[in-house]
């Protein structure tokens, strides 16, 4: 093994050296700064496409590759710059006040085979993860059992997870909630086609369910088994959505998002853990999902049970056992664009377009009229501010709702956050 990672590393030095003599001006190197023992570690693939994508957000990068080798994943950036120095700056700043930017080597080359150090531009050098002490000296002494230094790295990096799991699942619902002329949809302006729920209540929920997206996502994460997750899963979700209704009255503002974004944070928490790319997370979906739809094998009880056997509509348990195919169709249309009111209301009317949704179903009160209600969602022009306000009057009128689609919208904002951040 030890021969191994001495070969990996000569290799990583030649493919730099190649990258310079190819004409690059600036080579980056993001590499994971951790023990032997945790090199091919989750944690440290966390932390090279962490950084990897804030590179490539914050600097003028040509080319990147990525590399998986024996001593721990890395990856190449050809960066353009006009000052070194300056760009050396820019990268220890990362590496300074990021919350995981300590378990980071950003070591950049610029031609002929320079390495620009903290040395060099007259820094100090970096210190150890668990005293004040350079960090060579403590590596070169041992100075510290390596279980301890372990665990701080992955407490680091969970911790970081953690506060970017809730942060990015806030974002997500909040920029929905506030959208407007949503088709009945409730907003900061308008109940919608809901006599029951305003704003100030669905904000209210988001206290009690966004720590339940953490701890989900915590379980994928912690979890080498993919399709026991959803059992170990469900009384999480089940003592969510009690604690909701005691917070609300007995009023369902997320239930179904308990649902749908679980599914995600499950899914990306056992994607992460086992450094796969982001098309996992559905794939992981539609497995965990196997078995979810074996209460539409008994006599129906729910009006999502007797949907699915007068009229094959699966719903949202439908939409889980396929592994989101709406949601990850909707972030095609996102792509790299910025996030507009205008966007979102586009990938809200594809949602409503491609999905079943049961609570549509029964207020449009026939099938017929469910059907026509789509068609009408599909024929709006919604770059069109007019035809959105128009429509959505129409929404509540007929006290119609897209409840299912918003919960939608929210995983794909979501899922487009993550990916812009880690892969």
């Amino acid at each position: 093994m030890h021969d191994l990672i001495l070969t990996a590393r000569e290799n990583r030095a030649k493919e730099i050296e190649k990258w310079l003599h190819q004409g690059n001006e600036a080579v980056l190197s993001i590499r994971a700064n951790m023990p032997t023992s945790i090199k091919n570690s989750s944690e440290a693939y966390v932390i090279v496409r962490f950084f990897e994508c804030q590179v490539k957000e914050k600097f003028n990068v040509i080319k990147h590759e990525r590399f998986e080798p024996a001593d721990g994943p890395y990856t190449l950036c050809s960066i353009k710059h006009e000052r070194m120095a300056q760009l050396k700056r820019e990268l220890m700043s990362l590496e300074d006040n990021l919350s995981i930017g300590r378990l980071v080597d950003l070591d950049l080359w610029s031609i002929p085979d320079q390495l620009w150090s903290r040395s060099a531009l007259g820094e100090k050098p970096r210190t150890c993860y668990l005293c004040a002490k350079p960090a060579h000296q403590c590596v070169r002494s041992q100075e510290h059992d390596i279980n301890d230094v372990i665990n701080y790295i992955k407490k680091t990096v969970y911790d970081h997870l953690r506060s970017e799991v809730y942060a990015i699942a806030q974002k997500a619902i909040t920029q929905e909630l506030r959208l407007e002329h949503k088709f009945g949809l409730v907003t900061p302006t308008s109940m919608g086609s809901h006599k029951d729920m305003d704003y100030t209540l669905m904000m209210k929920s988001h206290e009690i369910i966004l720590p339940y997206f953490v701890d989900i996502f915590r379980l994928g994460y912690e979890k080498a088994e993919l399709y026991h997750l959803l059992e170990l899963a469900r009384p999480l979700g089940i003592q969510t959505e009690k604690n909701m209704m005691q917070v609300t009255g007995g009023i369902n503002t997320y239930k179904g998002l308990i649902f749908i974004l679980g599914l995600v944070c499950l899914s990306l928490g056992y994607t992460m853990n086992h450094h796969q790319d982001f098309n996992h997370i559905f794939q992981n979906i539609h497995h965990l999902s196997q078995n979810i739809l074996s209460d539409f094998e008994k006599k129906p009880k729910t009006f999502g049970e007797k949907a699915y056997r007068e009229h094959q509509i699966l719903g949202a348990r439908g939409e889980a056992y396929l592994g989101l195919p709406s949601v990850h169709h909707a972030l095609n249309l996102m792509s790299n664009a910025t996030i507009s009111d205008a966007l979102l209301r586009r990938v809200l009317q594809q949602l409503i377009r491609t999905t079943d949704d049961t609570v549509l179903l029964k207020r449009a009160g026939s099938f017929e009229n469910y059907m026509h209600i789509k068609k009408m969602v599909a024929s709006i022009q919604v770059d069109n501010l007019e035809e959105a306000k128009s429509f959505t009057a129409y929404a509540i009128e007929n006290h119609l709702s897209f409840g299912g689609a918003a919960d939608l919208l929210i995983a794909t904002i979501f899922l487009y956050e993550i990916k812009k951040r880690y892969y």
